[in-house]
Order: C-alpha cells, then structure tokens, then sequence
C-alpha cells in the first residue's frame, strides 16, 4: 500500500521549492540587470505572468466573486508582496547578491515576531537570544561594506544604501506574509487593529492562494507601468524599450523571474503557508543563503569576504539556538 504524505510534510516541501527558487533568483537577477535596465525588466517579468495567469484568474475570480470591500486590502497585498520587489532590485543593483542573500536571514526574524504579536504564536526565551544572536550577524554583514573599505566612500555609501533596501524589502514581505495569511482566514484582533490603523476594514472573504497571489501580479504590473514608460522615454535612465538590443541572459533573466520566481515559487509558498504556520515559513527562509553562495560563484564570480563568513557563521549559530528553543 502506497502510503500519502501527511499534508504538513507536503507544505514544507512547497516552502522548500520557493526558498530554492528564490535563493537562485538573487545572482541571477544581478546578472540580468547588466543587460536590461531595471523597470524593463520588471515590467516584462510580470507582463508575462499576468498574461498567462488571465485565463486562471478569471475562473477563480467566477468562482468566488472578490467583495469589492476588500479590495483595498488586496491591493495592499500586492503592494507588500510584488510591487515592494522594486526595493531588492535596486538594492541588488549596488550591493552583492551574497550580502542580499545573508541579509535575507533577517526576513524570517521579522516573520517570526510578526507571528507572535498578530497571531499570539509563541516565542521562548532561547529562540529570543537566538534571533538576537542572528540579527548581530546578519549586521554584521550589513556593515561589511565599511569594513572592507576602512573608511566612507561613494561605493560604499551605494553597497550600504543596497544593503538598506534590502533590509526594508525583507520588512515588507514579513508584513505580506502576515496580511496574506488574513486574506486566507487566519483570524487575528492584531491584525484587524493594524488594517483599521491604516483606514483599511477586516477581511469580509476569504480566498484562495491562487486567486489572491494573483491578484498581486496585477497589482504590480499596475505599479510598474508608469515606472517602465517614464523610463522608456529616457526620463528614468536611457531608452531600453526596443527588445532588438536584447541578450540572450536579458530573455533567460526574465523567463525565470516569470515563469519560476513568480509562479512556481509564489504558488508554492502560498499553497505551503496555507497549511504551515508562519514561523514554520521562517525556518525555510534560513536556507536560502544555501542557495545563494553557489549561484552567485557560479554565475558572478562572487566570493564571501571573511567579514561575510564571520556574519555568516554568527548568524547560523544564532539560527541553531533559536531553532532548538522552538523544538
């Protein structure tokens, strides 16, 4: 007899492929933005998801009508989710994919304290020494640009500012995470206080993580067309709209932020997030450095500096005692 696995094994194997996906997205977006300006590419990237998610979209949307009272949390969502990728494109743009990556580790500190205050879930003492431990690390790292340079210059007032919007990227998709576990019924007093402190009402719906992670592809695309045309007329950094100039790694970049950042990746982790907790997404989001360290010597040449290796090092044992406080 074939035995099935149980749906929460299922779940972490779904946040496992997103994390991977995710973890070599961060060199090859790097990558693809040496031969693609920056709106150009986010624009095709989700102009290609929404067109092939069209048709699905407007099923699920007939199947389950979206209250147009909850539209503007949608769309708060999107913002969160998919248009805040603007941020850890620039900040690739001007710090290394590595530091991006160890930065990254941080996503899951703020994910795991969001759990606590919106969703009451539980942090012991030793995963709270445990997060700080890792947070030094991962500072560590952040400041590894003026520990490199011995001193302030305009390249590492650009790797610091990269590094900033990254930090604030990895904010933003805590807060997605929490707001998309809302839209898919998790009922939460916290959250709903957060949404009025904005002007925004408690969910009157709940919906499915294909019709609301898509929804957020739409969102985005909204939010980056104005960037892309302002851009393409050289009022954002040179005309790049004739797709004739562009490369083979320009085309490849943006099919797999497409086709495997956005949907597979997406779809996975929510689908994963419905059935997990949210402190269970976090322990995945460790991992993406993994994935990262190879991609990026593979494709950049990139190497740590020991200040990265010691941040690194730092953060993995602040990681191990938060994760032995939770067993």
């Amino acid at each position: 007899m074939i035995r099935t696995l149980p749906k929460r094994h299922l779940a972490f194997a779904a946040l496992l492929v997103a994390t991977a996906i995710w973890g070599v997205a961060t060199p090859i977006i790097k990558l693809t933005l040496s031969h693609i300006s920056l709106f150009s590419f986010l624009f095709f990237r989700f102009l290609v998801v929404c067109c092939i998610l069209l048709p699905v979209t407007a099923l699920e949307l007939k199947r389950n009508p979206i209250d147009k009272r909850d539209l503007p949390n949608l769309f708060v969502l999107g913002l969160l989710g998919q248009a805040s990728i603007i941020l850890i494109f620039i900040g690739i743009k001007y710090t290394s994919s590595i530091d991006a990556a160890v930065i990254g580790i941080m996503a899951p500190l703020f994910v795991i304290w969001a759990g606590h205050f919106f969703y009451r879930e539980k942090v012991k003492s030793q995963v709270k020494l445990g997060i700080a431990i890792a947070t030094l690390g991962t500072l560590f790292v952040v400041a590894e640009p003026i520990l490199t340079e011995h001193g302030f210059s305009l390249s590492v007032w650009l790797r610091l500012g990269g590094n900033a919007l990254v930090i604030l990227y990895n904010l933003c998709f805590a807060a997605y995470i929490i707001l998309s576990k809302h839209v898919m019924g998790k009922e939460s007093d916290q959250v709903d206080g957060a949404l009025s402190t904005f002007g925004l009402k408690p969910m009157r719906k709940e919906y499915s993580p294909l019709l609301h992670t898509s929804i957020t592809f739409y969102v985005a695309l909204l939010v980056i067309v104005p960037l892309f045309v302002l851009e393409s007329v050289g009022m954002l950094g040179g005309d790049t709209f004739h797709t004739g100039n562009w490369s083979v790694f320009a085309l490849s970049g943006i099919l797999y932020m497409a086709l495997a950042s956005s949907m597979i990746a997406y779809f996975s982790f929510e689908w994963g997030l419905k059935t997990a907790k949210v402190a269970d997404s976090a322990i995945f989001a460790y991992l993406g450095p993994l994935f990262t360290l190879p991609a990026s010597f593979v494709l950049l040449g990139e190497i740590p500096s020991k200040f990265v290796l010691a941040g690194v090092a730092l953060a993995a044992v602040g990681v191990v005692i938060a994760e032995k406080g939770k067993a």
